[in-house]
């Protein structure tokens, strides 16, 4: 079978490739500083809290820059928007490659992630304005980059600066990257297709309350996504009793089975309607998030983790789908709102988690998590029931 768009026009195939290329590097970029910890505590000398404080940061300009995001495409335009935030991101990371404490460290991350911020709210927006009957499959493939990037860049960057090369190093190369893909964006010609006349009734309650519905989503979502792969480790050593490699492993099978969904349902999910397929993967990631917990070994587990990942994979996706086609008089506007929420959740999801963990255990901890799935599948059961049904997208030629 074909990828998205094999026959497009060569500015839609620019987006596509320049779309996956930015997700790539959002995902390797972001993996970055929580591989390196370790060698950044010991060469700026901090404490534990210093380091978290200066990670926490980017979110907050992620999330800062979502918010603004609609605004800056509307002034400069979709290009200079995409090009501008890679390159503030760029500045970030090189910056934090010149960084001598964890001071001069936090103001180069709180940079990065706001470039980070309008980067995705924008590739977002122009993935759904033209991918047409195919967004979803454009959606899926673009993202599927951003679990390819997460998961080799740790095995790549953590043997490298180990055998001596300089952690400083790897910072100037990342902040190259997002130069050349900003670069690659401010060479394309994107003419944003006027919005779909067919979505009747924008203004109505409902599609109001939509926005909001979606946002929540993928707030659970992205929270408990961020959060299982944030403590998946952690899990396994203490509860499990596995070596650390063996819960490494694990953890790469998670990621890994994100991107295979991804690149799996970047050529099926036009089969499907969205909201039917949005139903299915949160009930099946609840079911298995669950296995995972109650397994009755190691393997087992680790088999139910990667399972999650497979059906976690095609969900922000989805929803930013199902925002764009019931808002397509406004999809940057949604889009923003939907990224928001998203950014919201991987904020206070994780330290929630946490907290817990702390007092009462971190079995009940990872147990939140499996909670948490349920109430996204509720929710989806929700937006099934009372969105108005589409036809499955038409295959293009």
């Amino acid at each position: 079978m074909n990828a998205p768009n094999p026959q497009g026009p060569p500015a839609v195939r620019s987006i596509v490739g320049l779309s996956a290329a930015s997700f790539g590097a959002l995902g390797g970029c972001l993996t970055l500083p929580g591989t390196l910890l370790p060698v950044l505590v010991e060469r700026f000398g901090i404490r534990l809290f210093e380091a978290g404080s200066m990670l926490a940061l980017q979110q907050v300009g992620y999330l800062l820059s979502v918010i603004a995001a609609r605004s800056v495409i509307e002034r400069f335009g979709m290009r200079a928007a995409l090009s501008g935030a890679l390159f503030t991101s760029a500045v970030g990371f090189g910056g934090f490659g010149m960084a001598t404490g964890w001071v001069s460290g936090a103001i180069m991350m709180l940079v990065a992630g706001l470039g980070f911020g309008v980067m995705e709210v924008a590739t977002n927006t122009l993935l759904i304005t033209a991918g047409g009957e195919r967004r979803l499959n454009m959606l899926n493939f673009a993202h599927l980059f951003f679990g390819v990037g997460s998961f080799a860049a740790p095995p790549i960057v953590a043997p490298a600066v180990a055998a001596g090369l300089s952690w400083r190093l790897t910072f100037f190369v990342a902040a190259g990257l997002l130069a050349a893909v900003a670069l690659g964006w401010s060479r394309v010609r994107i003419d944003t297709p006027p919005s779909d006349a067919s979505v009747a009734g924008s203004g109505t309650p409902w599609r109001v309350r939509s926005a909001q519905l979606f946002a929540l989503v993928l707030g659970v979502y992205v929270g408990v996504e961020l959060g299982i792969g944030g403590w998946l480790t952690k899990y396994m050593v203490s509860v499990r009793s596995t070596t650390l490699p063996y819960a490494g492993n694990v953890l790469s099978l998670y990621w890994l089975g994100l991107a295979a969904g991804r690149l799996l349902l970047s050529v099926l999910a036009h089969r499907v309607r969205e909201q039917a397929l949005l139903l299915w993967l949160a009930i099946t990631s609840t079911a298995m998030v669950c296995g995972a917990l109650a397994a009755a070994s190691p393997w087992m587990s680790g088999l139910c983790f990667a399972g999650t990942g497979i059906a976690f994979s095609g969900i922000f996706p989805v929803v930013v789908a199902l925002g764009g086609r019931y808002h397509a008089h406004d999809a940057a506007g949604v889009t923003s709102v939907m990224t928001a929420g998203a950014a919201l959740g991987g904020i206070l999801i994780p330290w929630t988690m946490s907290a817990i963990a702390d007092t009462l255990g971190l079995v009940v901890g990872m147990a939140l998590y499996a909670g948490l799935c349920g109430v996204m599948a509720l929710l989806a059961a929700g937006l099934h029931a009372v969105l108005p049904a589409e036809p499955v997208a038409r295959r293009w030629a």
